[in-house]
């Protein structure tokens, strides 16, 4: 296994359509679907960790992201954590671990955000509950569209960095989220 670090802007067009075919892969478009009311954007990453198998093949990704953010009403720099994706193949070998792993250390030693946050399925949080993750207790609110959304509680998860988690009635994410 091969992790490779990149800040967004190093990409280039060889690892970018490896990367959109791993999206694909990872979320095929579905036949015959109609166009559903707007989807939520999520931003860009401003770092990429491409995790490769011993053929050298991309098969896994994890993003990071760093904001400034509102803890209520307090500027707090926040981490993040998203776009996790790894080949149906070759889940379960630990690729995206890794990944996870690295962007988490990254955030918390290089980048010194005070947490790092996710969004994932309900179905997912167990996986990220052995990083250490919890369900953050506060609402959430970031944007979509042209307004701004409350996201679900079951669906963000945190991880403490330079200080402890902190209690959070509202985090304002200003601007969409990861």
């Amino acid at each position: 296994m091969q992790l490779e670090f990149i800040a967004a802007p190093q990409l280039d067009v060889a690892d970018a359509a490896a990367l959109a075919a791993l999206h694909t892969a990872v979320y095929p478009p579905k036949p015959g679907a109609k166009k559903a009311a707007p989807q939520q954007a999520w931003v860009a990453p401003q770092w990429h960790i491409l995790i490769r198998d011993e053929a050298d093949q991309l098969v896994s990704h994890v993003g990071a992201v760093t904001r400034l953010c509102l803890c209520d009403s307090n500027e707090i720099l926040l981490g993040g954590i998203g776009g996790v994706m790894t080949q149906p193949a070759q889940r379960g070998k630990g690729y995206a671990g890794a990944g996870v792993g690295r962007a988490i250390d990254f955030l918390r030693q290089e980048m010194r955000v005070e947490f790092s946050l996710l969004f994932c399925a309900p179905r997912m949080q167990s996986y990220y509950r052995r990083f250490g993750f919890s369900s953050f207790a506060g609402d959430t609110r970031a944007r979509r569209g042209d307004s701004e959304v409350i996201f679900p509680r079951n669906e963000v998860m945190a991880i403490a960095a330079q200080k402890p988690l902190p209690k959070c009635a509202l985090l304002d994410l200003c601007g969409l989220p990861w």
